[in-house]
């Protein structure tokens, strides 16, 4: 008996729908095989037009002037290797635009990200646009990339996701050996060039945060959580001058004139109160979580900046700065 055809279809209609040529129909079909993923094949196209394989080879070349086909050895049959153009939108120069800038700020997120949006991105779109460049720069830090860090974020998001908690190996900063946490992970921030999870820490009993790159070893636990009540991740980072948390403090600046246009360019924290003075100086005045992070970016303006209050965070600042000067005599 003679061998069927691999792929099953609909048996064709006698008439041709508004007048349309048998080719074109013919076309169309092979066409949709192909999107549908269904391999076909010369032979197998052939026998179901029941036109000779010469005819079937013009109509791949018809369609190859639309999309590239390519011939999966393994499943003896045509396939589009970039994905099925019937399910993409034509997307406008803007939009285009907003995807490929939303790409180069991905980019520097990792691994899995440049990935997955490499992925979203040939679903929608023509991948030969996917190669297009803008000079559109992000200077930002890179991620720490590999495979481990790829590993852990997945595991994560798939916690946050399902509220299902962690168990972690952790090197606190200043310690010599890692402990054993169990967390339950509320969000992942990306800062600074590292990532960090917040989440609930079983053992201090209190929100913390963690640095992906000092975990040492991570398992997805059987045990659900519900988070704390209340508890909101954009608020609670609003709170903080960057991620890091600690007793609530009250800071006022003093700008000088030298800098003031600079730092009148935005706003640096949700808490910011400004008076400028007569003189072309600032005040400025803040209300954080913790004094680390302001700490930092006291000094990144020195020496046009001045802790005025309060008196403990001056004093601190003071003896720091003698310390540096010590380095330099």
């Amino acid at each position: 008996m003679p061998k069927k055809p691999f792929i099953t279809l609909t048996p064709k209609k006698n008439k041709n729908p508004g007048g349309i040529s048998e080719k074109v129909i013919n076309i169309i079909e092979t066409y949709t095989m192909i999107a549908r993923k269904k391999y076909p094949s010369v032979k197998s196209l052939a026998e179901h037009f029941n036109v000779s394989e010469r005819t079937v080879h013009r109509y791949l070349e018809i369609i190859k002037m639309i999309d590239v086909v390519d011939y999966d050895r393994e499943k003896k049959g045509y396939f589009f290797p970039y994905g099925d153009r019937t399910k993409k939108t034509p997307l406008t120069e803007n939009e285009l635009i907003i995807l490929l800038t939303a790409g180069e700020a991905i980019s520097h997120l990792g691994k899995p990200f440049r990935e997955e949006f490499g992925r979203v991105l040939d679903k929608i779109t023509y991948a030969d646009k996917k190669k297009s460049t803008l000079p559109i720069i992000f200077k930002i830090p890179d991620a720490c990339d590999s495979e481990r860090m790829s590993h852990y974020i997945t595991t994560i998001t798939s916690s946050i996701e399902d509220k299902r908690s962690i168990d972690i190996t952790y090197l606190s900063r200043g310690k010599k050996e890692p402990v054993k946490r169990t967390v339950d992970p509320y969000g992942l921030i990306f800062h600074n060039g590292l990532w960090m999870l917040i989440g609930f820490c079983h053992l201090r009993k209190h929100i913390r945060v963690f640095a992906l790159d000092r975990i040492k070893d991570l398992h997805e636990r059987s045990l659900y959580f519900t988070p704390r009540e209340g508890f909101d991740l954009k608020s609670y980072l609003t709170k903080s001058w960057g991620i890091m948390d600690g007793e609530e403090i009250t800071v006022k600046l003093r700008v000088k004139s030298q800098i003031a246009d600079l730092i009148l360019r935005k706003k640096w924290h949700p808490s910011e109160v400004r008076t400028s003075l007569p003189d072309g100086s600032l005040e400025l005045t803040y209300t954080v979580l913790g004094k680390i992070e302001i700490k930092q970016w006291i000094y990144s303006w020195l020496p046009h900046m001045e802790v005025v209050e309060p008196e403990s965070l001056r004093e601190e600042i003071k003896k720091e700065l003698k310390e540096s000067l010590d380095c330099y005599d």
